[in-house]
């Protein structure tokens, strides 16, 4: 399942107070997208709802159920669990406090076999060791795949069985909505809408070593900003190269480094709003993607209207990319004539094209 699919289910899941369980290669998005689960969930059912992150890898027995302490009863000596510690959120209000809200479990392939065992139970019925999950409460957890040698232990046939267990498929298109609205250079938005084999197939090296997912590409773009910040290009010297070599490995980061030169080549955004009839068009299909996210990522009200008159000069495919891009970056460019305009002459592909109306 897509990771923009799981998004539109969460309401449903929470309703039906299934256990989710998410299952990936590393770096696709699994853990940002239960982390907005309860925003979704609230925004669909108006219940107040918290969350709470606990990460399964660092789990003991003891930091799941709570620590077992003496108490004197007159005579009698008792033992008493201590409520624990993820009880809280973050906001530090009880769990109870909420109407309603998501335990996530991050990692939760990693964790230890007797936490897992835990961790079933919590799924099945809310109870905690001694202790029960508020009315509303639902625990939903992310994890690799044994396959990708990120230190999963056993897996658990009763766990399996408790849950609804949803393997992620990663997606160019969920993630390029994503990284458009999360400031992601236009031209590494650009590169992965070229070479989602590179990028989304996000398979574990047979040799040791960096490898590109949608996380280490991310991780490598804010560092390309941080190089080149000040500046309206991205450095293609050697030291940088190597530095993102080392975050997403030696050939994404050549194919990657590549388009960054490409960039170069691109007509400026001052020349296209200046005479967008008269600016050289690139032919080559890669090209002529980086300069719609180039486009998108830059027009603004005063603008659009000469950015359209370029972008029509395009094949209508990539128009549409740059539509699609553009109002999801700021949805108040629909108010634009040029918009206007395109989206009247062009009502057939509005389907094509999230969040724009007529």
């Amino acid at each position: 399942m897509k990771l923009s699919e799981v998004e539109r289910r969460i309401p449903l899941w929470y309703k039906a107070r299934i256990s989710v369980d998410l299952r990936s290669s590393p770096g696709v998005g699994k853990s940002e997208t239960l982390e907005a689960a309860p925003g979704i969930i609230a925004k669909a059912t108006g219940i107040d709802m918290g969350s709470v992150t606990v990460q399964g890898p660092l789990l003991t027995p003891q930091d799941a159920i709570g620590y077992l302490i003496p108490k004197i009863n007159g005579e009698l000596a008792e033992s008493l669990y201590t409520e624990p510690n993820w009880f809280k959120t973050d906001a530090k209000k009880r769990l109870a406090e909420y109407e309603g809200g998501v335990v996530i479990v991050e990692e939760a392939d990693k964790a230890d076999i007797d936490v897992k065992k835990i961790l079933g139970e919590a799924a099945l019925s809310s109870r905690v060791g001694p202790h029960r999950l508020p009315p509303g409460w639902v625990v939903w957890m992310a994890g690799n795949r044994a396959e990708d040698r990120s230190g999963s232990t056993k897996e658990l046939d009763h766990l399996i069985n408790r849950q609804m267990r949803i393997d992620i498929t990663p997606d160019v298109g969920s993630w390029t909505n994503w990284a458009i609205t999360r400031g992601v250079l236009p031209l590494t938005v650009a590169w992965a809408n070229t070479n989602p084999q590179i990028v989304f197939e996000c398979r574990v090296p047979e040799k040791q070593g960096p490898w590109c997912t949608p996380r280490s590409l991310v991780r490598a773009d804010r560092y390309m900003q941080v190089v080149g910040e000040g500046t309206d290009t991205v450095p293609d010297d050697p030291v940088t190269l190597e530095e993102v070599t080392g975050m997403i490995g030696g050939a994404a980061a050549a194919s990657l480094f590549a388009h960054v030169r490409l960039d170069r080549e691109m007509p400026h955004f001052d020349e296209i709003v200046r005479a967008p009839e008269k600016v050289k068009v690139p032919t080559k299909a890669d090209a002529q993607m980086l300069v719609c996210y180039n486009l998108a990522h830059r027009v603004e009200l005063d603008t659009a209207d000469a950015v359209i008159k370029y972008v029509e000069r395009l094949p209508k495919e990539f128009t549409v990319t740059f539509m699609t891009a553009s109002v999801k970056r700021n949805a108040r460019l629909i108010e634009a004539s040029g918009f206007n305009n395109w989206v009247s002459q062009n009502a057939s592909l509005l389907a094509a094209i999230g969040g724009m109306k007529h």
